[in-house]
């Protein structure tokens, strides 16, 4: 840009775009917000908003035609009144000069639904309206406790809770899931609390993380802290990654998975058959579960879906892999699973998701 009128007209351009656009200086104040962007953050002045972390080869490689790809997908870090989260953007470089410019930040949201979803989240974040159900993964022979899965719940604010089926893949798919992991660790930390007293001392206790969250950069430290923070033992936490989104770089991720395992994480992946390549992450992924997506489940009386959940219960067998099947309702289910070589569920049939006070009620 050469003068403050084609600047002008740039956000005059972007004003009504439905993607949310910021212009950042490098102080890390917020310059100008487009219409989308005010809708999401709910800004009633640019003041309330700042951007506190960005990464250093973005804003120091202006114009370097080798750095181009960074600004494609850039995660930053957002100041918003008095709440910090973690967001993936596009960088566009807007020129002033031959050698300083202004960076047009795009934040990652291709439809309406993700807009509103973003919006929800957010709201959901600042005024501590995130909470998580848990729900018992069992040995189906013995009925023991192997695991508990923590599934997210966010409040509407008016009583009730925005629906899973619809907000969760949206967060997922638009990657926005990293806005949420920071406040389940915090609500995870009470479970931790009372875990060995409710009698699950051996049974690991899972969170879901989206695919998108393993790509991004503070992924490791994130849990790594965690589980030094209180001190866990090997197998204690786990992580369930969530299929929606395809793995960018599939070697970024088994290392960072890699790095999580040898502190003694453990590693599921979820929804398996359900999303994509599913055999190959079985294969380059450092995992140590199987999930079996629920609608094999479901259908598991069908003999072709019957020998599919053969030959994945074979397939876990041989690589040392644990296999659960999710979904199963009825007496039924559980015995033609367990016939198929599955020997841990979860379902409704043995435990539906409760809230942590119910959780400590009956289990006391």
């Amino acid at each position: 840009m050469h003068s403050d009128q084609e600047l002008n007209y740039l956000t005059k351009s972007l004003l009504h775009h439905p993607s949310p656009y910021i212009i950042y200086e490098l102080d890390g104040s917020i310059a100008w917000a487009n219409l989308a962007a005010n809708y999401i953050f709910n800004l009633s002045s640019l003041d309330e908003i700042s951007v506190i972390k960005i990464d250093d080869q973005v804003k120091n490689n202006f114009g370097d035609l080798e750095s181009i790809a960074l600004y494609y997908d850039t995660p930053i870090e957002i100041s918003l009144r008095k709440i910090n989260f973690l967001m993936r953007t596009r960088v566009h470089m807007i020129p002033v000069d031959e050698s300083n410019g202004i960076m047009l930040i795009e934040l990652l949201c291709s439809s309406r639904s993700g807009l509103d979803a973003l919006r929800n989240t957010i709201d959901c974040i600042e005024h501590k309206r995130i909470e998580l159900a848990y729900q018992k993964q069992v040995d189906l022979e013995t009925n023991e406790v192997t695991g508990i899965e923590a599934l997210l719940r966010l409040q509407d604010g008016k009583g009730g809770y925005l629906p899973n089926d619809e907000i969760i893949p949206q967060i997922e798919g638009e990657s926005l899931f990293s806005l949420v992991v920071l406040e389940s660790l915090v609500q995870l930390e009470k479970f931790f609390a009372i875990k060995d007293e409710l009698g699950f001392a051996d049974a690991t206790l899972y969170l879901n993380v989206s695919a998108h969250t393993i790509m991004h950069p503070d992924f490791c430290s994130i849990f790594t802290d965690f589980v030094d923070k209180h001190q866990l033992s090997p197998n204690k936490f786990g992580l369930e990654v969530t299929e929606t989104a395809e793995l960018s770089d599939i070697t970024i991720a088994s290392k960072s998975l890699s790095l999580l395992k040898d502190k003694g994480i453990k590693i599921a992946l979820d929804d398996f058959g359900a999303g994509y390549a599913s055999l190959k992450y079985v294969r380059d992924l450092p995992i140590d579960v199987v999930k079996l997506d629920k609608h094999f489940t479901f259908n598991v009386s069908d003999p072709s879906t019957a020998r599919l959940i053969s030959f994945v219960s074979e397939v876990c067998e041989d690589l040392n892999l644990e296999m659960i099947g999710e979904g199963i309702e009825t007496e039924e289910d559980k015995q033609m699973m367990l016939d198929l070589g599955c020997k841990i569920g979860q379902g409704y049939l043995m435990h539906r998701p409760d809230f942590l006070d119910s959780f400590k009620v009956k289990e006391t």
